[in-house]
């Protein structure tokens, strides 16, 4: 059964410092162009704003890369259409934002 409510999905910007510091997520983006943004890509029934501080404080935060790069939730130039009806439909556009700011825009992203 799906679950209905509400479902945020989310950038945050990550200090560009992972890129030196992370082989693994250096690796993830070899796209990547020198000057893009660095940013993490998350989806959550909290608000963009809580789930950051949520991630701040390391809870469910994985690789930590926004525990320890996390600089702010980013707001422009993002298409979020928050909030989203259920789970399975923020997952999808989770991945969907995800591929576009890897592919079209040449930023280095990391999603779970």
């Amino acid at each position: 059964m799906v679950k209905i409510g509400r479902y945020y999905v989310y950038v945050i910007d990550l200090d560009k410092s992972i890129l030196e510091k992370e082989k693994t997520f250096r690796d993830a983006n070899p796209q990547y162009e020198e000057g893009k943004p660095c940013v993490y890509v998350g989806q959550s029934s909290l608000t963009p704003h809580e789930r950051f501080k949520k991630h701040k404080a390391g809870y469910k935060a994985g690789r930590k890369y926004v525990t320890n790069y996390g600089k702010w939730v980013k707001k422009k130039n993002i298409s979020d259409n928050n909030p989203h009806p259920s789970r399975v439909a923020a997952e999808k556009k989770e991945i969907e934002l995800a591929e576009h700011l890897r592919k079209k825009r040449k930023w280095a992203v990391w999603t779970n």
